[in-house]
């Protein structure tokens, strides 16, 4: 029976181009908005999430709407908010957006003096950060609705791509202080800190999410694919060798800007993975009418 499940792509590159980007930005809002509550005073991080978190959640669904079969009906993902993901999720990302760019309008004169101590700022920055969480969880959410995937039909996916998102979201805040001047180092090293825990956890998390599909042929054979399969090169080399292990030594032993420059590089590219090996590794439950074995084929590209 498992050699008779059909595996491939469900959703092309456009799709995962999109998760990775909304995860970034999400990511980035999420943590810049948390650096604003417990340290105010780091307006660096803040102002680069701010810089960050719209435009890549822009391009990501810009990729999304031209992955649609007839994009001229995009207006119905609006439609059914109660009852579908697709909904709430478009629901998400304009208000995400829309937030972003009203934080965004602080940086340009005449605005810029009305940052400091501003409750107004302070509010939409941690409304945006809670819509940057929202961003990035909610297509796991999506994802966990497909039933006739049992790879993706697990609770656990959504905190993956959270912590996946929230990790590389401060990778991209790192690369974006190391790369716009002289390093904030206080600043970078605070979120080397803090992405160290998120990658270990992440690292925890896959591995519950991979040990707890063990009850289900399909959701077996997609784990076989990324252990010891097709996919056991993106995963123990992109995910685990790039995405986590690089990172993690390079923020432990931090010894200089390119060098850490390198590790974000590499999380970032890991964060790629995950997302690439999630989508790529599903295989669909066959239909079992009567005895008679039908496999669902994927989606052509």
């Amino acid at each position: 029976m498992e050699e008779r499940l059909r595996g491939g792509f469900v959703f092309g590159w456009k799709v995962i181009a999109y998760l990775f980007l909304a995860g970034v930005g999400g990511g980035a809002a999420a943590v810049g908005a948390a650096f604003h509550l417990i340290h105010p005073e780091a307006t660096f991080i803040t102002w680069t999430s701010v810089i960050l978190g719209a435009p890549l959640v822009i391009v990501g669904c810009g990729l999304l709407f031209l992955d649609l079969g007839r994009p001229q009906a995009a207006f119905r993902a609006l439609s059914r908010p109660n009852h579908a993901w697709i909904a709430r999720g478009t629901i998400i990302l304009t208000a995400f957006v829309v937030l972003e760019a009203i934080q965004f309008a602080w940086l340009i004169w005449p605005f810029q003096g009305l940052t400091s101590g501003s409750s107004l700022f302070t509010f939409l920055n941690v409304l945006g950060g809670v819509f940057g969480v929202l961003t990035v969880i909610y297509t796991g959410l999506l994802f966990n609705t497909t039933r006739s995937i049992p790879f993706w039909s697990t609770p656990i996916l959504p905190l993956l791509f959270l912590v996946s998102g929230v990790s590389t979201g401060a990778l991209g805040l790192i690369l974006f202080l190391l790369a716009s001047g002289p390093p904030v180092r206080q600043e970078i090293g605070l979120l080397s800190q803090i992405d160290l825990f998120l990658l270990l956890f992440e690292a925890l998390v896959f591995a519950f999410y991979l040990h707890g599909m063990h009850e289900v042929t399909a959701a077996r054979a997609s784990v076989r694919r990324l252990i010891k399969g097709d996919l056991s090169a993106a995963f123990w080399g992109g995910v685990v060798l790039i995405g986590l292990v690089i990172p993690f030594l390079v923020e432990a032993f931090w010894a200089g800007r390119a060098f850490l420059l390198f590790g974000c590089l590499c999380g970032l590219v890991g964060g790629i993975y995950v997302r690439y090996v999630v989508v790529t590794g599903a295989v669909k439950a066959p239909l079992n009418a009567e005895g008679v074995l039908i496999p669902l084929t994927p989606r052509p590209e």
